[in-house]
Order: C-alpha cells, then sequence, then structure tokens
C-alpha cells in the first residue's frame, strides 16, 4: 500500500537497546514493553549522564540497534560524541530530553539536532501541560509513523485502513492551551531555575553538586542534584531536610537494580550505583521564591 510504514523501522523484539542504568524507569521500559533487550550502560560519575566509553565497550562487541541517551536533570549529554559513534557502529541514536526542554549543547537547543528526541511536560517540568509531552525528529519516515501511532496506526489516505498499532495519543486542546500560555514564559522560568542553582552553589557548603562540562552552554536545572561523601551522609542530610518540611529525595534506583528488571541483577555499573548511594535533589521549581530557597540553605547550615 502506498505510504505503508514497514514494522522492521522500529524497534522490535530482540533488539539490543542501550540505556544508562541512572535514568528514570521509562527510559527502559518502552523498549522493553516492546520486546527489545535492554543493555544497561554506566554513567560518568561527576556529570551523572551515560558514558560514551562505556556505551562504546558494549557496541564494539554487540550488535545494538539503538541507544537511548538521558540528559539527566536537564544536564546535556555529549551530543558530538554519541553522534560520532552511532556513525562508526551503526546505531540508531535517540535522546530522551525528558528533563531538558531549554537546555543548550554548544549554543543549540536540544531537540535541534538529527536525531530524534523526545520531551516531557509532566507537571514538574520547565513547561507543562499536567502530563503528555513531545517529540521532535528531522526524518520524514519516523515523524509519518510517530503521526499513525498517536493515531491508532491509521493510514492518512484511508481512514478506517491501520498500518501500524497505535492508540489514541492525541493532546487535548486544554492541555495545548495551557501548554502555549506556559511557552510564553518559559525562558522566565528557565532564568529562575538557574538563579536557584546557583544561590544553592554558593550557599551549601561542604556537599558537591553535578558537574557542568563546557559544552553543556546551558542547564535547564528541573532537577537540581547534589552529592553527599557517603550513603550514610546521604540519608542523614535528608533525615533532617525532610524533618524541617524540605521536599528532599533520593535519586532513581538504577535500571539494573530495579526489580522489574530480574534479567539485569549481575550487571555491573559501579559509577550508577556510587551515584545512586550519595545523590539527593533538592527542591527546584518555577515559582520557588527566595526566601524558599534561603530556607533549604539555612537548614543545611544549621545542622
Amino acid at each position: 500500500m502506498v505510504g505503508q510504514v514497514k514494522e522492521k523501522d522500529g524497534i522490535r523484539p530482540g533488539d539490543k537497546i542501550i540505556v544508562p542504568s541512572f535514568t528514570f524507569i521509562a527510559t527502559s521500559s518502552i523498549p522493553k514493553i516492546l520486546g527489545a533487550e535492554i543493555i544497561v550502560a554506566d554513567i560518568d560519575p561527576i556529570t551523572m549522564n551515560i558514558n560514551p566509553d562505556s556505551v562504546e565497550a558494549i557496541v564494539k562487541k554487540t550488535d545494538v540497534k539503538s541507544v537511548i541517551i538521558v540528559d539527566v536533570g536537564g544536564l546535556s549529554a555529549d551530543i558530538d560524541r554519541f553522534t560520532e559513534l552511532s556513525k562508526r557502529y551503526k546505531f540508531k541514536l535517540i535522546e530522551d530530553a525528558a528533563e531538558s526542554f531549554g537546555s543548550e549543547y554548544k549554543n543549540r537547543k536540544l531537540g535541534s539536532f538529527d536525531h530524534t528526541t523526545i520531551f516531557s511536560f509532566q507537571i514538574a517540568k520547565q513547561l507543562t501541560t499536567i502530563e503528555g509531552g513531545c517529540i521532535s525528529t528531522k526524518n520524514k519516515t519516523t515523524l509519518k509513523k510517530l503521526n499513525q501511532i498517536k493515531d491508532y496506526g491509521r493510514n492518512d489516505k484511508e481512514r478506517y485502513v491501520h498500518d501500524v498499532i497505535g492508540t489514541n495519543f492525541r493532546i487535548t486542546d486544554i492541555q495545548s492551551a495551557i501548554g502555549i500560555q506556559q511557552l510564553k514564559k518559559v525562558e522566565k522560568s528557565i532564568r529562575r531555575r538557574n538563579e536557584i542553582a546557583s544561590e544553592y552553589k554558593n550557599g551549601i557548603k561542604n556537599i558537591d553538586f553535578q558537574t557542568i562540562p563546557k559544552y553543556a552552554t546551558r542547564h535547564s536545572y528541573m532537577l537540581f542534584f547534589a552529592l553527599a561523601n557517603n550513603k550514610i551522609q546521604r540519608d542523614k542530610y535528608l533525615k533532617e531536610l525532610i524533618n524541617k518540611g524540605i521536599d528532599a529525595r533520593k535519586a532513581w534506583t538504577p535500571i539494573h537494580m530495579q526489580p522489574c528488571n530480574p534479567e539485569l541483577i549481575n550487571e555491573k555499573c559501579p559509577n550508577a550505583k556510587d551515584v545512586f548511594d550519595r545523590s539527593f535533589t533538592l527542591p527546584i521549581y518555577n515559582s520557588m521564591s527566595k526566601d524558599e530557597t534561603n530556607m533549604v540553605i539555612e537548614a543545611f547550615h544549621s545542622m
């Protein structure tokens, strides 16, 4: 049939997909639902992003269909390095920029590169439509398939002919209206998040923070990560902050340690495990006031 999108263009059962171990579970659960075999790569211990050396060590010896990179907390991964690896080892590069709307890599907005990129507009994000998100791509075949998947796999020429399996992922008019208004003030929101991050870094002593490489020319700070010296100290900070009414949180349990991924239990990602043990997030949101930021900083001073 004219215009038909072939299933072989997507992820199929048995395909091998690399994801970082330190990420929210959705990064791995979607390809797993499609029947893919998940392979975890370790992370850089200071940026918390997927380590290209770890990925290269895997793709050198394994035929991998795709690598999903994640911009942790809003911090861009090293796109040039992963683009070069994707060309050399012939895998599809997908960017999970769920937390990174407005972030930049070498002064270019994430989502403007050649590979497919996904964004989230969930309630805690820099721009929100309450739930949902968007996908950016320059590939016409990918765009066609995305438009079909969100509309029950419908053929664009015959209304009740369905080329692929899809469902109703169409955004509502109400959500769209919210998103349009959010878009008008997203720059202000990201500037405020960067101010909060600077206030934390200048005001909180004796802990480390997620390192920002020079190539990450803008960090949109959906999350703000702090790092204690060890797990015991991290747990002490969390307990005292929570007792003071501050919404500090543990980071994600690594993908290879998740109960829903028992097949990965013997995988070794020491950096992901170490970051999980030592890291925690501090409150950061668009409407956060200076008084609220100072409350968090003062809580550390009183420990």
